[in-house]
């Protein structure tokens, strides 16, 4: 089999994906963000980009002649979708440039790669200039290759400045500049030995420092500097640090990216290596892992990125080191088990027990408990040939396996209905003529707002007694948001009490399905509650 059949099966996997799985809506609060920025008119005090660390990806967009959220919206999910095509065809390149064509086996590896890390399909379906990043810096390093290969200075050229181009979009994509030091270093290097040899080391001296260059350029015609890119990677550090850990949050950003496939053919990849004195994988990932050891290590695809190449790499021999017909079986099962059964769990949560989000009654829920850890009470668990549970994460929903159902009917009908009781709720307030009350200062409401033709008239932090206030119109009609300081805020009843008060009636939406069933649970009869995520709170008379 040939790489090109490899590059057309992944074009027509992405065609099937996007006519059955891409939703051009938002998935989660901070694409909405992004999108904002532009929508209300690229003013960095009324509406500040979501972070600086995505600056080339505001700039692009700031080019475009449009302000127009829904046509914003769609170009950027459909930027990403493709470079999530573009990731998976120039890692597909890198790994036959490294590994050589005359495996026959190793196209049959690539062909299951996507769904050996079915985060490569996931993470296409947002907004995600992490994607675009990737695939500019993954181009970059398919002309380094060819750098190594014949010492060409303008292939070199090429790999330096896509490089910096793509770090741009995404900042902490920069670490993978020690994968490329690495290729550098251990390319050519049977011995461990040849590795520190002086030559390699002068000469890295001379080309490395052009690709630093390179990113601190880009970034500046972004319109940043050096102390705004040294202040986002202390502040993100410190936010790491900072946040309540949740084993359940962490195992649900590792569940399409460490899967059982994923850790069986590394296991068998290390030990492959080792036996065969392979350093050159082994010592590629060793160098990518290194930033991780300082900002601390989180099994999340979209945050150990820059491990992926070396990773896939080392995946890839644990493939190939399989004699055994029998055994190769076993492998195939593993690899296509978890994208046709999926675990459905039954608990007091409103998520699942399938690939859902339910509208629920706990009265027994502690209304101060924020973790999930301490609130959810697994009651069932069931196989199920088809999507399992699904679970929130950070980059949306993630099936508890059952990948395959998700993708080619479940996920489109799941962020169809999610947006569904945002139109629900924002049509429920203007009718109303009633406030909307969120629990934190998510973009949700806001971007369905503008995507209403409703324009902001205040500044995205404006405040009054309560909190945040924003204030929207039309020419016939205006409607507010209002965030407290604090989301436990939502359970002082005096406070609650005082707010509704003066509104009679208001629409409560979260971005989170515990904090709707706790209010149910605090405020019985003065709570009604319309979907997962919203309800509309009334006073007492």
């Amino acid at each position: 089999m040939s790489i090109k059949k490899v590059y057309i099966f992944y074009s027509v996997l992405f065609l099937v994906i996007g006519l059955l799985a891409l939703n051009l809506n938002y998935i989660e609060g901070d694409d909405a963000r992004t999108i904002l920025f532009h929508a209300f008119g690229r003013d960095v005090d009324f509406q500040p980009p979501y972070s600086p660390y995505h600056s080339m990806f505001d700039t692009l967009f700031s080019l475009l002649p449009t302000q127009s959220e829904t046509l914003l919206r769609q170009m950027g999910i459909v930027l990403s979708f493709l470079s999530g095509l573009a990731v998976l065809l120039c890692l597909a390149k890198i790994v036959v440039d490294i590994l050589g064509k005359e495996k026959p086996q190793l196209c049959w590896f690539l062909l299951a790669l996507p769904f050996i890390i079915p985060e490569t399909l996931f993470s296409s379906l947002i907004i995600n200039p992490t994607n675009i990043s990737f695939a500019l810096v993954l181009l970059a390093h398919v002309f380094f290759i060819k750098y190594l290969k014949n010492n060409s200075i303008p292939t070199l050229v090429v790999a330096i400045v896509l490089f910096g181009l793509g770090v741009s979009f995404r900042w902490s994509i920069g670490f993978y500049i020690f994968v490329l030091y690495g290729h550098f270093v251990f390319t050519n290097s049977a011995h461990l030995k040849a590795v520190v040899s002086v030559e390699k080391l002068k000469k890295s001296f001379i080309v490395f420092p052009f690709f630093i260059v390179s990113v601190i350029l880009w970034i500046q015609i972004s319109g940043y500097s050096v102390v705004d890119i040294y202040e986002v990677f202390v502040n993100g550090s410190k936010y790491l640090e900072d946040k309540e850990t949740s084993l359940l949050s962490v195992g649900a950003v590792a569940i399409s990216f460490i899967t059982p496939a994923l850790a069986v053919l590394l296991i068998l990849g290390v030990i492959y290596c080792i036996k065969q004195k392979l350093w050159f994988p082994l010592g590629l990932w060793l160098m990518s892992v290194l930033p991780y050891f300082t900002m601390g290590i989180v099994p999340m695809y979209k945050y150990m990125i820059t491990t992926i190449l070396p990773l896939v790499l080392i995946l890839a021999h644990g493939f190939l080191s399989i004699k055994n017909q029998k055994i190769k079986y076993i492998i195939y099962a593993v690899i296509i088990g978890p994208w046709l059964v999926g675990l459905h769990l039954k608990s007091n949560s409103a998520w699942g027990p399938g690939f859902e989000v339910r509208a629920i009654t706990n009265n027994s829920i502690e209304t101060h408990n924020f973790n999930p850890d301490k609130s959810t009470a697994i009651e069932n668990v069931s196989l199920v040939l088809g999507s399992g549970m699904a679970m929130p994460t950070p980059e949306g929903p993630r099936p508890l396996f059952g990948f395959g159902a998700v993708l080619l009917k479940d996920w489109k009908q799941f962020v169809s209905k999610h947006n569904n009781e945002r139109e629900a709720a924002v049509n429920y307030a203007i009718e109303n003529k009633c406030n909307i009350l969120q629990d934190v200062n998510h973009s949700y409401i806001a971007a369905k707002l503008s995507e209403k033709g409703y324009s902001a008239k205040d500044e995205l932090n404006a405040s009054n007694e309560f909190g945040f206030h924003r204030r929207f119109e039309t020419n016939s009609n205006s409607i507010n948001i209002d965030v407290f300081k604090n989301k436990k805020a939502l359970f002082d009843s005096a406070l609650m009490q005082s707010y509704v008060s003066k509104n009679k009636k208001v629409v409560v939406y979260s971005s989170y399905t515990n904090i709707i069933t706790k209010l149910e649970a605090k405020y019985n009869t003065q709570f009604e509650q319309y979907g997962a995520f919203w309800g509309v709170l009334t006073v007492n008379e």
